[in-house]
């Protein structure tokens, strides 16, 4: 009986016969499934008492957390297949915003989530520069949703309804509920997060028409602030 169970034992764990030979991965757009590919094995030959690399020993919720850790994903499943598969599936969360600070660009999700970090921006979506304190956490963006949702639906406002515009630079800094657009050789226009935009866009298109007809009239304001009601305050 002995010789029967230490045999039994040997062959189900020291063995070859159940030894992780492929690991299959979903297909992934937002980060190298080879990286995925490098952390999986390395969790499979991490030196422990017994081979972790055997399927029945394999610690499935160990490597879920890994790469929980690493990578931002929806519906993450791990399984293992007899006798030498391991498959990984899951969805990727994605990205709709950029945000800039200290000279990286991290692509992130309207909760401040960090889905990648790049070294440039791509121009199909809205990148929100910071100017004020440090708000890059170890994977998210500290910063409340309400700013991140009002500069997206800024730049697509000045996109559709504002001519003459298109140079600019969206950024926040410590001013409280406060969204600022920088024009290239012009004003810095000051925003209300909590009030609508195409309010605050209706009085900037009636001073540029009225007051600030002159382009160069209009270039040589340091700021214009549209934050406070049906007032308009401007430098």
């Amino acid at each position: 009986m002995l010789l029967l169970v230490g045999g039994l034992a040997y062959w189900l764990i020291l063995s070859s016969s159940f030894k992780l030979q492929t690991v299959e991965i979903s297909e992934a757009k937002n980060f190298s499934t080879q990286d995925l590919q490098n952390l999986i094995w390395e969790e499979a030959r991490a030196k422990k008492f017994l081979p972790t690399d055997n399927l029945f020993i394999f610690d499935k919720s160990e490597l879920k957390k890994k790469i929980d850790q690493k990578y931002y994903l929806d519906d993450l499943k791990i399984k293992i297949r007899l006798p030498h598969k391991l498959i990984v599936s899951f969805s990727e969360k994605n990205y709709g915003l950029i945000w800039n600070e200290a000279d990286k660009f991290y692509y992130i999700n309207y909760q401040g989530d960090i889905i990648l970090e790049k070294n440039e921006a791509t121009q199909s979506l809205t990148t929100i520069f910071n100017r004020g304190q440090i708000k890059k956490g170890e994977r998210k963006i500290n910063i409340n949703e309400k700013y991140l949702s009002f500069a997206d639906s800024l730049n697509q406002a000045f996109n559709n309804q504002i001519k003459g515009l298109s140079e600019r630079e969206i950024f926040v800094d410590d001013d409280v509920n406060t969204i600022k657009v920088q024009i290239k050789n012009g004003p810095v226009i000051k925003f209300n997060v909590e009030e609508p935009i195409n309010k605050q866009l209706i009085k900037l298109e009636t001073l540029r028409r009225e007051e600030l007809a002159d382009g160069k009239a209009f270039n040589s304001k340091s700021y214009i602030d549209l934050r406070y009601g049906d007032r308009v305050f401007y430098k």
